[in-house]
């Protein structure tokens, strides 16, 4: 992969990861807000209603802790799509289906001339054999075989 291309897929990943980033933070301040100024609210008036402040901050808290798994969720989200984008792409340069596929093919005939060479060689022979040995059913047991000089 060439340094266009990784600048890219680095480029999107950091968009995504800052676009999630800004809105995780936008919850954990917003949470922060929400439940930390009643909470101090409470907390100012009577320093022992630690309970009351805390029951009172438990909706700002839940939205704090889903603004930081929103971000997390986000950078995994990120890391994944840009990731496999990017192996997809180097992948597409270096694993060629057409190319693949005609080395194959082009093994695949040569082994097949190879082979109906080789069946016809063994049929010239098996023929050469058959001509050179016919057997006449003519004769009888008594009769001796023919000589053959070599």
């Amino acid at each position: 992969m060439d340094a266009k291309r990784a600048a890219v897929h680095a480029g999107k990943y950091f968009l995504f990861t800052s676009a999630f980033a800004v809105v995780g933070l936008a919850l954990v301040g917003g949470g922060v807000a929400l439940g930390g100024l009643e909470a101090w609210d409470i907390l100012s008036a009577d320093s022992s209603a630690t309970g009351q402040a805390l029951s009172a901050a438990a909706p700002g808290i839940a939205l704090a802790v889903a603004g930081l798994l929103v971000y997390r969720f986000g950078k995994a989200w990120s890391l994944y799509k840009t990731l496999t984008a990017a192996n997809e792409d180097a992948l597409s340069d270096t694993f060629d289906t057409q190319h693949v596929k005609s080395d194959i093919v082009s093994v695949l005939d040569d082994r097949l001339a190879d082979m109906q060479n080789d069946l016809q060689s063994v049929n010239r022979e098996l023929r050469k054999l058959k001509d050179d040995d016919a057997f006449d059913f003519s004769q009888s047991d008594d009769a001796e075989p023919p000589n053959r000089e070599p």
